[in-house]
């Protein structure tokens, strides 16, 4: 198995950047959802609430571009006839934003600081999704508490990605629940069979917003990932029209007993150490699963137990 794609989200909720190199930070990839688009607090609403393409589908006109030196961010829209261009620093000097506005954010259960963008970024946004709308940066230290128990029940952990066979603490800025979401092509395949024949051609895996996409080639089953535990990531330079997919896959894919109507696509999952880099074509090996009970098996258990059923021979 193999990295087949890496995607950068800068703004939660916009299209990604699709990149060949990714850096591993203590809250995902670098540069991953360090943005967020909000509603403005109001005197009955004294929290910003964040704006997500879940009820917001126009949010996907918006696309993102990150210059070769890796400093400015160029934010374009699909339809735009008037502000057709918004950018932004990558990373904001802390200079430039001392007297900024800061604004307090809850994402599913945990709440972060951001720091407002000014005027220019809010009139980018108000114009061109007809409501009052601010770009907030990640504030404080960058950082909020993964709200792991919203999504996972208690008998399951976040997938872990080893890189140097190093992990750390992980914690998360704009993300929904988990720094990482991993995905397979088996998965896609599944996915985009499921779509009319005139809809097969369109590129499926970016409606899911994975961080990490996996080619698994013929090696597993679809939804394989759902019991993956520990990925070990081998860096080979280390080495010398719409239609509701969501509705779908509803059908089969409830796999999570807290959200029983909501279909799953995918791993959350935390990586390190930070620091590492990934590399499509860095190669991906599952060293330990989850049984059935939800605790982690051993590449021996897991491998006793295929030889017991006859799949395997030596």
């Amino acid at each position: 198995m193999k990295i087949q794609r890496l995607f950068i989200y800068p703004v939660k909720s916009l299209r990604p950047v699709e990149v060949s190199a990714a850096e591993i930070t203590n809250e995902g990839l670098r540069f991953d959802r360090q943005y967020v688009l909000v509603k403005p607090p109001t005197k009955q609403q004294p929290l910003a609430e964040h704006i997500t393409i879940k009820w917001r589908f126009d949010l996907g006109l918006f696309h993102t571009a990150i210059d070769k030196a890796w400093s400015k961010l160029t934010i374009t829209h699909s339809h735009a006839q008037e502000r057709e261009v918004l950018v932004v620093p990558l990373t904001p000097s802390p200079l430039s934003l001392l007297d900024a506005k800061i604004f307090e954010v809850s994402i599913f259960g945990t709440k972060a600081p951001g720091i407002d963008m000014g005027e220019e970024a809010a009139a980018f946004f108000t114009h061109h999704l007809n409501m009052p709308a601010r770009l907030l940066y990640i504030g404080g230290n960058g950082q909020r508490e993964i709200p792991g128990a919203v999504y996972l029940p208690s008998t399951t952990r976040a997938l872990s990605i080893s890189v140097n066979n190093k992990l750390q603490p992980q914690k998360i800025r704009f993300a929904d629940a988990a720094p990482l979401l991993i995905t397979s092509t088996a998965s896609e395949e599944d996915a985009r069979r499921r779509l009319p024949p005139m809809a097969r051609g369109e590129d499926v895996i970016v409606r899911f917003r994975p961080n990490v996409h996996v080619d698994v080639a013929t090696e597993v089953d679809p939804y394989d990932e759902d019991s993956w535990n520990m990925l070990t990531i081998r860096s080979r330079v280390d080495r010398a029209q719409q239609v509701s997919l969501y509705g779908l896959l509803a059908k089969d894919r409830r796999t999570n007993e807290l959200f029983p109507h909501k279909p799953v696509f995918g791993q959350y999952a935390c990586a390190g150490p930070s620091g590492a880099v990934l590399r499509v074509g860095d190669e991906v090996e599952v060293t330990e699963r989850v049984s059935e009970s939800g605790a982690p098996m051993s590449p021996a258990i897991q491998e006793s137990l295929a030889m017991q059923e006859g799949n395997v021979t030596k």
